[in-house]
């Protein structure tokens, strides 16, 4: 049974990867991120991270991005609306596949530290998926479209970005990670640093779920750009009422200037004291990972960081994939750890 599901979760990643691509090596990971809005459509981004380790490798990845991406975008759009036309099938619910776009690409290697350089090769799909979630009166509901479950990998993820104005019912499975923003997310992840982890996340049929309910607002619901107005207008009248009190106040009587006084040497007065910059400034979680790399010379292991910073791994690991995707670190696989490291050309030192 075991095996048939996961059968069933291996076809699901047509969805993320159904590009017949003849990659150099297995994905390093990949990476997929779901905007989903509240009439249930959905914006499907993915990114399948491949190493180059060889220059052999380089070279057939280059081969394979001087093709083209309309060779890769017929085929990945004519298996997507497939696969989902399967589904809206299944479930009974009208659904399509719009503004598909596919591209390949080749970031610039990174020093490693036998001083020599790895690069790495992307592919992007992204797609909207009309009627992907299932919406009923203020409901919103996410999860059924999973007919054959999903199944992440070592170093894969997949997150959910919801649409504002809603509350959260239920989250199934229940080993997430949650942001809370205007916007909140939702995300799912393989911890490869906690050894007691499985290397992979296998979903059942109707997973991963997600319920949510609209809130209840007011019969007028005032936007905050719809307060600049009137900020403006109090801002305006305040600095008025202010320039008034001012002008009205009755002015000081200057004094008369005090003869023969004797003014202190300017040699021997005291150098003024300059604030240092940024001295007492809350430092937010990724400056605090910043610093700590650059005290380390630039790299620490993940597992020296948890201790570091005292943060759960979840919430470490959360930190460090928002890191990764501004660029600012790099990870690096070293046996069973990961060697976190900033990311910059080698000839540059540390930054001030």
């Amino acid at each position: 049974m075991t095996r048939i599901l996961i059968k069933l979760a291996v076809m699901s990643l047509v969805l993320l990867c159904a590009l017949s691509l003849a990659a150099p090596t297995l994905a390093q990971s990949t990476v997929v991120k779901v905007e989903l809005f509240p009439n249930g459509d959905a914006r499907w981004t993915t990114e399948k991270v491949f190493s180059l380790d060889t220059q052999e490798d380089i070279i057939e990845w280059d081969a394979i991005a001087a093709q083209g991406r309309d060779k890769y975008l017929a085929e990945f759009e004519a298996r997507m609306k497939d696969y989902v036309a399967r589904i809206s099938g299944t479930i009974g619910r009208a659904m399509a596949v719009n503004d598909v776009e596919v591209s390949v690409e080749k970031n610039q290697p990174y020093a490693m530290l036998d001083n020599t350089s790895r690069s790495y090769g992307v592919i992007r799909y992204e797609f909207t998926w009309t009627g992907f979630a299932m919406t009923g009166g203020d409901s919103l509901e996410v999860g059924d479209s999973f007919v054959d479950g999903f199944l992440l990998s070592e170093g894969d993820s997949i997150s959910f970005t919801l649409p504002s104005g809603y509350e959260i019912d239920s989250i199934s499975p229940d080993q997430y990670d949650y942001k809370k923003s205007y916007q909140p997310q939702v995300k799912w992840s393989v911890d490869v640093t906690n050894d007691t982890v499985s290397d992979v996340m296998l979903f059942q049929s109707g997973e991963p779920s997600i319920i949510m309910q609209k809130t209840a607002s007011a019969a007028f619901a005032i936007e905050w750009w719809m307060l600049i107005p009137a900020m403006a207008v109090s801002a305006a009248l305040g600095f008025g009422a202010a320039y008034l009190f001012m002008n009205r106040r009755p002015r000081p009587v200057e004094a008369p200037p005090v003869p023969d006084l004797i003014m202190p040497d300017a040699g021997t007065a005291e150098p003024e004291v300059l604030p240092v910059p940024d001295e007492g400034r809350f430092l937010s979680d990724e400056e605090r990972i910043v610093r700590y790399l650059e005290e380390a010379g630039g790299q620490m292991f993940q597992s020296d960081l948890v201790r570091k910073t005292d943060f759960s791994k979840s919430k470490l690991s959360m930190v460090l994939s928002d890191l990764k995707e501004k660029g600012t670190i790099i990870k690096i696989k070293k046996g069973k750890e990961n060697l976190i490291r900033l990311n910059r050309p080698p000839a540059e030192g540390p930054k001030e």
